[in-house]
């Protein structure tokens, strides 16, 4: 019976992933929102039955996309897959909701990063070669309809663009992180009701306001951000200055997230209305100067542990 019943589901959960692929490669736009829950049928069936037979399942899952799609969207059955393994596993495991996040961020970062691999090695598709092809079109179109509005266009202007556009290629290996962090998050939240119904017990979020970083970041932080001065004079296009600006831009994002997680606890804390943080979290991502704030607030949360000194108020 054990043997049908693993059989069973697990047709039908390729059938539900073949329909979610076919459906993100074929309906634009809203193809994106399928595509986020191609993980969905790799964790449901790891969770119950493994990885060992979730290896399997996923090679099956390689062999139906080669038959309804092409050889181009393989990688992404792939990048879906290890990353629905791993999250599977963890959840399997009954990891804590944050240690389930970090592990499937993991997962999905390295098979994003194998997808460029693999795609020049395999495909012999250069995709930094693409992408400045691509910027550099975006370059000339933006110069051209700047042009044509009767725009005088000074060289200042193109070198900070160019310049924009430069930091974005050395921000890539970040941007896969934060693929990888958007993909979990999303495969777990649209993961989470499925698990439930099949009767999985699954640990819900801890609440916002109790995210808390180690110490150490702040270190790290400012050990990566000293090792960023000019004064160091660290050629830009070198591996180590690429490897700096991406620690650099990672800590502080997660500096930030600290800022804003301790705005909530302290908003909790003094009872004002679960609105004045989120108001306060959407004007920080619009308008800079309210951003610096919060990473200042977090580098002193950090620092000092502000919560405690709140706690001890009470």
């Amino acid at each position: 019976m054990k043997g049908i019943r693993y059989i069973t589901e697990g047709a039908a959960l390729l059938a539900l992933f073949v329909a979610l692929l076919l459906f993100s490669l074929y309906i634009p736009v809203v193809g994106t929102i399928f595509q986020l829950a191609l993980a969905v049928p790799f964790i449901v069936y790891t969770v119950r039955h493994g990885w060992k037979k979730a290896i399997l399942f996923l090679v099956v899952g390689l062999l139906l996309t080669l038959l309804f799609g092409n050889v181009l969207t393989l990688p992404f059955t792939f990048v879906f897959g290890i990353g629905g393994l791993a999250i599977g596993m963890l959840y399997r495991q009954k990891q804590k909701r944050y240690t389930i996040l970090l592990g499937g961020t993991v997962a999905f970062s390295l098979g994003l990063l194998l997808l460029f691999v693999g795609a020049n090695v395999i495909f012999n598709v250069n995709l930094m070669e693409q992408i400045n092809n691509a910027l550099d079109q975006s370059i000339n179109q933006s110069i051209e309809m700047m042009k044509s509005l009767g725009q005088d266009v000074k060289e200042s202007q193109i070198d900070q663009m160019r310049d924009a556009f430069d930091m974005f290629k050395n921000l890539l290996p970040l941007l896969i992180v934060i693929g990888g962090v958007i993909l979990a998050f999303f495969s777990q939240l649209i993961a989470t009701p499925i698990l439930k119904r099949t009767g999985y017990e699954v640990q819900a979020f801890p609440p916002f306001r109790e995210f808390k970083l180690p110490k150490s970041i702040l270190w790290y932080y400012l050990i990566a951000l000293i090792l960023s001065f000019p004064s160091f004079n660290i050629e830009q296009g070198t591996f180590m200055y690429v490897a700096i600006i991406n620690i650099v831009m990672g800590l502080q994002m997660l500096v930030v997230l600290q800022g804003i997680s301790f705005i909530f606890y302290f908003s909790h804390q003094k009872g004002y209305a679960k609105a004045i943080p989120i108001v306060v979290t959407i004007l920080a991502l619009i308008i800079p100067i309210i951003l610096q704030i919060v990473r200042i607030l977090g580098i002193i949360d950090l620092g000092f542990n502000l919560r405690k000194q709140l706690d001890t108020k009470k």
